[in-house]
């Protein structure tokens, strides 16, 4: 099988020669599709692919989220003497030592 649509430069019918219209991104979107779907390329190095970025997607996830809690606990414990904040924060405190 042959895409469809044949790869074509992007032009712009607008003054501004930066920004493609949608057309053009339609059809590019097309022509991408017509490639996937015409066994261009190898199926199971695409699963393979989209396993690993899956896999590294939810690791940097959770690192990020850990980073993120850390941080605000970190800054949290600095309020420990504010009247209203400090009870919450050593209420939290005694949670995470538990």
């Amino acid at each position: 099988m042959t895409p469809r649509v044949r790869l074509k430069t992007l032009k712009s019918t607008s003054k501004n020669k930066s920004v493609a219209s949608t057309k053009d991104y339609e059809r590019f979107g097309r022509y991408m599709a017509d490639v996937y779907e015409s066994g261009y390329i190898d199926k199971a190095r695409i699963y393979k692919m989209s396993f690993v970025k899956g896999v590294l997607t939810g690791f940097g996830g959770i690192i990020g989220a850990t980073i993120v809690v850390a941080l605000l606990l970190w800054v949290l414990s600095w309020f420990g003497q504010v009247p209203l904040i400090g009870d919450v924060v050593k209420n939290l405190e005694q949670t995470i030592n538990n």
